[in-house]
């Protein structure tokens, strides 16, 4: 609906220009906090990117319908594909309208694709996933186990019970991901992880901790901030 090519474009975001690098082993694009070495491309100080703005929009929505001959190439480079119709509303600022929602950023996002590193599934080449991270099958038999026999001992104000995440994380729906990583990961991994991929996990545990406030000081925002590029850096490693 806002005529922009998407999360898997090069220019993905729609609050900046940052460029994204394609992985040919992956096919996929990425957006590293640091650009590869021996990389010639801009765009990637994290405390410098460049903005976009309602008036940037326009820009390169009026090239985009202007300049036919080189249209595509346009499109490529900015990442937006056309004029949304959102804007025949008055009230609607590009890009601050848009808010990215913490379902699908942190909650059906982050915390499964981290599950799978732990779990030894997010590689399709094994030797990939054979990392001191990686928790072995009989460590989440355990972990399962004191899942299901504390079920009951759950207190009511923690919503629905947790389900076994190593049948069922697939299926699992946010309000399942939010309790794994606010809740129950930190308590339950600690002894099966190595300190310092435990200590990298709780990054991001307190961050989403923090986003989830009611309300949100400037002060909270920084340390917010400061944590996700924390976390960000140790995931690189």
């Amino acid at each position: 609906v806002m005529c922009l090519s998407g999360h898997n474009a090069y220019y993905g975001c729609h609050f900046c220009y940052l460029c994204g690098i394609y992985s040919s082993t992956a096919k996929h694009i990425y957006f590293p906090l640091q650009p590869p070495r021996g990389y010639d491309g801009t765009n990637y100080d994290p405390n410098n990117l460049p903005m976009r703005s309602h008036a940037s929009y326009l820009q390169d929505i009026e090239a985009v319908e202007n300049r036919s001959r080189v249209r595509n190439r346009i499109m490529h480079e900015q990442g937006v594909n056309g004029r949304s119709i959102l804007l025949e509303l008055q009230s609607i600022d590009f890009p601050a309208s848009f808010s990215i929602d913490i379902m699908h950023a942190l909650f059906e996002n982050i915390a499964p694709h981290m599950f799978r590193h732990f779990n030894g599934k997010f590689f399709n080449n094994e030797e990939l996933n054979d990392t001191d991270y990686k928790i072995s099958s009989d460590s989440w038999n355990e972990i399962t186990k004191i899942i299901e026999q504390n079920r009951k001992n759950m207190p009511m104000g923690f919503g629905r019970p947790p389900i076994n995440i190593l049948k069922h994380h697939s299926a699992f729906k946010a309000e399942d991901w939010y309790n794994w990583i606010v809740l129950y990961s930190l308590p339950l991994l600690h002894n099966y992880l190595p300190t310092r991929h435990i200590n990298g996990w709780a990054r991001f545990v307190r961050a989403t901790q923090l986003c989830l406030e009611p309300t949100i000081s400037r002060q909270e925002l920084e340390e917010i901030r400061l944590i996700f590029i924390r976390f960000i850096h140790y995931y690189e490693k």
